[in-house]
């Protein structure tokens, strides 16, 4: 049986091929074939045309919610399903960040989208991503920044540079969270994200929230961009916001002051955890 991303592909191509047809009822010769289409379909034995699914466990007596979640192309299908996940997340109570659970669904391009399950227990505090691929051999050497096995094909849909995971682990850390990779039953990878439980001393006392900084729709975007960067100075900043590097530069200088960011020293900043926990409250 065909692969869901096979499937989806197949799909793709076929609605092209409809829409470019000939008007005038002239046969035209075939197409070439697509050498990066080829690659996903054939780079590995297709398993099973299962869509994608979410399975939220209310509580571990009682059968999941399972939502199936299918989408006519490919970078549709990884941003419904990272969005629905982090709805879902969110709606038991949970604080996964979106960043750590889009990287991750990206790197599901590595198995094709086989048999992929979402599990989200423990109030949406752990999050369980499943896959039918061909597994992660050197699971430390995948969270180093830079390691990648993403073919230039794979890169027509993803960033492919070798730094999701790294950009993933760093900012669970901020938050006391943690992510690990583990073999699946049958092949494949299982990845879990774990967020820290809250202890029941620091749930019972009411305090009254410190009042959020209040940023600019810039500097908003400056932050969003460090998060995905994780390190980046006045110029890297200037060129992404399209805005002079003096400009990036007192930016930066501002978010710095707030506590949000923090300098490394060489120039460039990223993240503190108060500017971790913001961005949180933003999204």
């Amino acid at each position: 049986m065909e692969s869901f991303l096979d499937r989806l592909l197949a799909e793709g191509a076929a609605a092209a091929g409809a829409s470019d047809g000939p008007a005038t009822g002239v046969a035209l010769p075939p197409e070439p074939p697509d050498p990066a289409l080829d690659a996903l379909r054939t780079a590995a034995p297709p398993v099973g045309a299962a869509a994608p699914r979410i399975a939220i466990y209310d509580t571990l007596t009682s059968p999941p919610r399972v939502i199936s979640v299918e989408e006519r192309d490919l970078p549709a299908l990884i941003a419904s399903l990272a969005e629905k996940t982090y709805h879902s997340c969110r709606e038991q109570g949970g604080n996964v960040p979106y960043t750590v659970i889009n990287e991750l669904i990206e790197n599901l391009i590595h198995a094709f989208f086989r048999d992929v399950v979402i599990t989200i227990l423990d109030a949406g505090k752990v999050v369980r991503i499943s896959d039918h691929g061909p597994g992660v051999d050197d699971k430390e050497r995948a969270f180093l920044p830079g390691f990648t096995t993403a073919t230039a094909d794979q890169r027509r849909f993803i960033r492919g540079v070798g730094s999701g995971l790294p950009i993933a682990r760093e900012s669970l850390g901020f938050l006391r969270g943690a992510i690990t990779v583990e073999d699946n039953l049958g092949g494949g990878a299982v990845f879990t994200i774990k967020m820290p439980q809250q202890p029941a001393a620091e749930a019972a006392p009411l305090k009254t929230a410190p009042p959020q900084p209040r940023l600019t729709t810039r500097q908003k975007k400056v932050l969003v961009l460090l998060m995905e960067l994780n390190l980046a100075g006045p110029s890297a900043v200037a060129k992404e916001l399209g805005v002079a590097p003096a400009t990036a530069y007192r930016e930066l200088h501002v978010l710095e002051t707030m506590g949000l960011v923090h300098s490394r020293g060489d120039g460039k900043r990223s993240l503190t955890e108060q500017g971790m926990t913001l961005l949180e409250t933003l999204f």
